[in-house]
């Protein structure tokens, strides 16, 4: 992703040639004055720039190559490799260890109506199916944790929503490539925004056939924001733009896609956001760019740096003994070898060996203050850096109790990167209802536990003031065994859960298998009533069947249907299939002998000792 420089001149505020309201302008204007807009705004963001390049070096451990890796960076040097790579890289250490950390779960969208019937309930299921089914199609579980490390490189992460060839596409979208004006979005709402990429000519043109004669003439990008660069590829440089409308009659909002020399695509921007879901690692105090992990520690990687160099130095200059001869004691030094038995002639003083210090203890300690300090700074520890516990915490109390600590740490981005996932869902929602309104439909598949089941949008189609979104981890539980094994023991324990319940919690790998045989009776029903309760389909109770579970699980849908509204018709179905299965326990019960049917006399209590206390008389 690159403006290509060589194809215009330098522009500067008062540039007559540069028009800044460039949604006002016809079709054949607009392209050449926003890539002038888009020169002018990132020849002023140098800074921008320049620090992505630092905390891109610093992570990566490697030469600076531009912003989006493709040239070498005028800013730095060419050094020897060897010598220009880190001895000790905390940045990537910390940012690692901290992507990890608030990774392991995996937040998932859930979908609420306000005050809605049954049959607003089944969509907002269907529709919790549905967003399952767009996350699936485009990895949203990959992409998040590499969205999170370029907010701890770079300072955000963006990954840009939008409908390509009829379907929802997510793509990643790194914060270089994303240009608005300072004072604009000095409160972090710009009224408009440009991405610049780079794109494969061929491939502009399937998207655009129509223009295809002014692809072609196109130049080739040639160079980037930091200089230029060799590429056997054939691309064309890309800048989409947003313009959010004034006020909701304004109708001054637009959206379009342009090369240098044409306008590839147009339309009217109604909404009020741009279609980026948008994860800050630190929000600075004005401006709409955040501050990475990587800038926060960069000046304690260079004292890092620093002392590493003067150890090394150190070391190679007094890492080993010397020999002390005076003058005039005639001792050939050829005589000071390593053979064994040597024979030393000298006349004098002998000759002294001695070992001098090689590097003061308290550079040692600056270093690991230096250490400690960086993940300090990132809220974790050295032992979780290099995955160790603590001495002495074996419990899985402890483990639980430990991890909840380091884990308040990261409590507001952790609920950024909760947001972030319903900003995807909310945006790939939007796209969907699009494609919906101009293709007719628009099916997504989810994969479940044994089958995968399709959905389509016209099933749900619930507007945007019907249902609001909330958050939840995969599993709020420990994800360390023993740690999860002692949550669960308390639960049962505490009657929360039973201990069927507390099985199926524990989720371990080896037990797969066995969980899914002693499960299938509750599996089976849940799966018959809930047919019987989202369609109408009656299957009816078998004698084979769990019949207590039944009859539970059917009483607990009935009353839940009656709570929520459900209709007549299939509350009687639900009526029905408990009359059957009491109809099915009955049949199932023994009949009673003609010996168990006559009166008994009432049991008398055994007479207890008096001698003894709890001891049969006669038995002491």
């Amino acid at each position: 992703m690159a403006i290509d420089y060589l194809s215009f001149n330098n522009a500067n505020a008062n540039d007559a040639a540069i028009d800044r309201k460039w949604w006002k302008l016809d079709k054949t204007e607009r392209p050449q004055s926003i890539t002038k807009i888009v020169q002018f705004l990132a020849m002023y963001d140098s800074k921008r720039q320049t620090q992505y390049q630092i905390s891109t070096r610093l992570y990566g451990n490697s030469n600076i190559m531009g912003l989006h890796g493709l040239s070498f960076s005028k800013i730095v040097s060419v050094q020897n490799a060897m010598k220009d790579r880190l001895s000790y890289n905390v940045v990537q250490s910390c940012t690692d260890t901290v992507v990890s950390k608030m990774c392991k779960n995996k937040p998932k969208p859930l979908f609420l109506t306000s005050g809605g019937d049954y049959k607003l309930q089944r969509k907002a299921k269907k529709l919790d199916k549905f967003v399952e089914g767009i996350f699936y199609e485009n990895h949203a579980h990959k992409k998040g944790p590499k969205t999170l490390r370029d907010a701890a490189v770079l300072g955000d992460g963006y990954i840009h929503v939008f409908p390509h060839y009829k379907r929802v596409k997510w793509e990643r979208c790194l914060p270089g490539e994303l240009y608005t004006d300072w004072a604009e979005a000095f409160d972090g709402h710009p009224r408009q925004m440009h991405r610049v990429k780079n794109v494969d000519r061929d491939v502009l043109i399937e998207m655009f056939p129509k223009h295809k004669e002014k692809i072609m003439e196109a130049r080739g990008a040639g160079a980037d924001l930091t200089g230029a660069y060799q590429s056997i590829s054939d691309q064309v440089t890309v800048v989409e733009s947003w313009r959010l409308p004034s006020g909701p009659e304004s109708g001054d909002g637009m959206h379009c896609i342009s090369i240098p020399n044409e306008e590839l695509f147009m339309e009217e921007w109604e909404k009020d956001h741009y279609p980026f879901a948008g994860l800050p690692w630190s929000k600075r105090m004005y401006g709409p760019w955040g501050q990475g992990l990587a800038e926060q520690i960069q000046n304690i990687q260079l004292e890092i740096n620093k002392i590493l160099w003067i150890i090394q130095r150190s070391i190679h200059l007094a890492g080993s003994f010397k020999i002390l001869i005076e003058n005039g004691s005639k001792i050939v030094k050829e005589h000071l070898n390593n053979d064994i038995g040597a024979i030393i002639n000298y006349a004098g003083t002998p000759p002294q060996y001695i070992t001098p210090p090689v590097v003061p203890v308290e550079l040692y300690q600056q270093l690991q203050n230096l250490k400690n300090s960086a993940f300090e700074q990132a809220g974790i520890s050295q032992l979780s850096a290099t995955s160790q516990k603590p001495a002495g915490l074996n419990s899985g109390k402890a483990l639980r109790e430990y991890n909840d600590i380091e884990t308040d740490r990261f409590q507001l981005i952790g609920q950024q990167y909760e947001d972030f996932f319903l900003d995807c869902a909310r945006l790939s929602i939007e796209c969907a209802k699009e494609i919906y309104e101009e293709e007719g439909e628009y099916e997504v598949q989810v994969p479940g536990k044994k089958f995968i089941e399709t959905i389509d949008w016209g099933d749900i189609d619930l507007e945007e003031d019907q249902y609001y979104m909330k958050i939840f981890p995969v599993s709020s539980l420990p994800n360390e065994p023993a740690g999860r094994l002692q949550t669960i023991q308390e639960y049962i324990q505490a009657g929360m859960i039973s201990v069927r319940q507390g099985r199926r919690l524990l989720d371990f790998p080896d037990l797969e298998q066995v969980e899914g045989l002693q499960n299938a009776a509750e599996d089976y029903l849940h799966d018959v009533l809930e047919k019987i309760v989202d369609d109408g389909d009656y299957t009816p109770p078998e004698p084979e069947d769990d019949l207590l579970l039944a009859d539970e699980l059917a009483l607990e849908y009935y009353q839940q249907g009656k709570c929520l509204g459900l209709e007549e018709e299939r509350l009687e179905l639900l009526r029905r299939f408990r009359s059957q299965v009491n109809i099915l326990k009955q049949k199932a019960m023994p009949t009673p002998s003609p010996q168990q049917m006559l009166p008994q006399a009432n049991p008398m209590a055994t007479p207890q000792s008096d001698l003894i206390p709890n001891i049969p008389a006669g038995a002491a």
